[in-house]
């Protein structure tokens, strides 16, 4: 049988390692919504991905079925869609993954977009967003 003290240890190490997995699971989340964002369009990792960097510094992983993303590759752009998970992006996202290491963590945190509409501002993006 476990003394007083020994009990108590154990229930204050099972609370932090509670409070620890919270914390980590609570950023997994994504926000949900509208979004309207302005910036130069770059190819994704997969043919039916692309990225969007605004000229705010964030970055959009962007798919759609609605609009062909694909056609504008290098242009500057508008996009209007929904903030929303890419359900891939678990399939993609695992230790050892090529994508694993900028997608979703490390040095590029995107934000999933499925992508309703489109409108181009500029056939071409200044050089610094090409990257």
């Amino acid at each position: 049988m476990l003394a007083k003290s020994q009990t108590s240890v154990v229930l204050m190490l099972g609370a932090f390692v509670l409070a620890a997995c919270m914390v980590a699971f609570a950023g997994a989340e994504q926000k949900t919504g509208s979004i309207t964002a302005s910036g130069c369009v770059r190819k994704g990792y997969f043919d039916d991905r692309f990225h969007l960097i605004a000229r705010n510094g964030k970055a959009y992983a962007l798919r759609s079925t609605s609009v062909k993303l694909s056609d504008h590759i290098g242009h500057n752009v508008t996009i209007k869609g929904e903030l929303k998970r890419d359900p891939k992006r678990d399939e993609w996202d695992f230790e050892g993954s090529e994508v694993g290491e900028e997608y979703g963590k490390g040095k590029i945190d995107f934000v999933d977009v499925e992508v309703t509409s489109l409108r181009m501002n500029s056939a071409s993006c200044p050089a610094a967003s090409r990257k």
